[in-house]
């Protein structure tokens, strides 16, 4: 908590709310493992996941005072099992599960990524093992077979763009400013020859301004 307050990534009050919270018992437990091929405890696991934070069945509202009052199953750690909230407390203490506008909480990776799912149809041995509701909205659509692979290839421009901003990134410095006077400068040409490349280096060597890390040695 410390080291975030010092770089600034949260705020002092953010970090006396997580300090003010209570823990509710909850541990990660490794002890239960899920078999890759038992399709309904992976459905459990993700319910689970997804569930909602609370349930209505365990909700009582008194109106005339006011109160929430919530059952649950009796917790060890707490020695209760109900939970009794003004009710603007228990609003500001519900709203804390919303995420913000444009926050995704659920993320779908590889097959039932969202640029992969639209594309389901077009690969058949994920169409054989697809869900059946899957199948059944998708059951109208012929199979398409996949354009033959071609080459791609990056526009250079692209390429000169990128390996200057990769090199900022790394090394923090901006390859394409002049160290003398700091004005942006344009990349004319590649020099790809070894033997002009070998030019260029014994003469850098030989006025004093070798690249770091060269063996002059190599050139004499």
């Amino acid at each position: 908590m410390g080291l975030f307050l010092k770089l600034g990534l949260i705020t002092e009050h953010f970090a006396e709310t997580l300090l003010r919270w209570r823990h509710s018992g909850f541990s990660v437990n490794n002890s239960v493992l899920l078999d890759g091929g038992d399709h309904h405890a992976r459905q459990a696991l993700a319910q689970y996941v997804a569930r909602a934070p609370l349930s209505l069945q365990e909700l009582t509202y008194d109106a005339v005072g006011a109160k929430v009052l919530y059952h649950t199953a009796y917790n060890p750690y707490f020695k209760q099992n109900t939970t009794l909230w003004e009710a603007s407390d228990f609003i500001a203490a519900l709203t804390q599960f919303i995420p913000p506008w444009g926050v995704r909480h659920i993320h779908y990776y590889g097959l039932y990524s969202s640029r992969c799912k639209a594309r389901w149809h077009r690969w058949p041995h994920v169409v054989r093992v697809a869900p059946t509701g899957w199948k059944d909205s998708h059951a109208e659509q012929p199979p398409v077979n996949p354009a033959p692979s071609q080459v791609q290839t990056v526009p250079q421009a692209a390429c000169r763009s990128a390996w200057a901003r990769l090199i900022a990134k790394v090394y923090e410095i901006d390859p394409l400013v002049c160290p003398r006077c700091g004005s942006q400068m344009k990349l004319i040409a590649v020099i790809t020859d070894p033997s002009e490349v070998r030019k260029i280096l014994r003469h850098l060597v030989k006025i004093g301004r070798a690249p770091p890390g060269l063996d002059s040695g190599a050139f004499n």
